[in-house]
């Protein structure tokens, strides 16, 4: 099994998420391990559970 490099960054603001927005589908990190990241669509009921999402994850 190949060994991953792994980049950890300072958590500056434990309160944000990034989001990468594209044409066909958005995705949303609240946290740095890859079970905080999670793919949305790009249509008003995906937006709508992306801000539930976030909601939940008190952000």
């Amino acid at each position: 099994m190949k060994e991953q490099n792994q980049i950890s960054m300072e958590i500056v603001n434990p309160k944000a998420a990034g989001i990468d927005i594209g044409s066909r589908s958005h995705f949303v990190a609240v946290g740095q391990k890859e079970e905080h990241v999670r793919e949305f669509g790009v249509y008003n009921e995906d937006l709508k559970a992306i801000s539930n999402w976030l909601k939940e994850n008190g952000i």
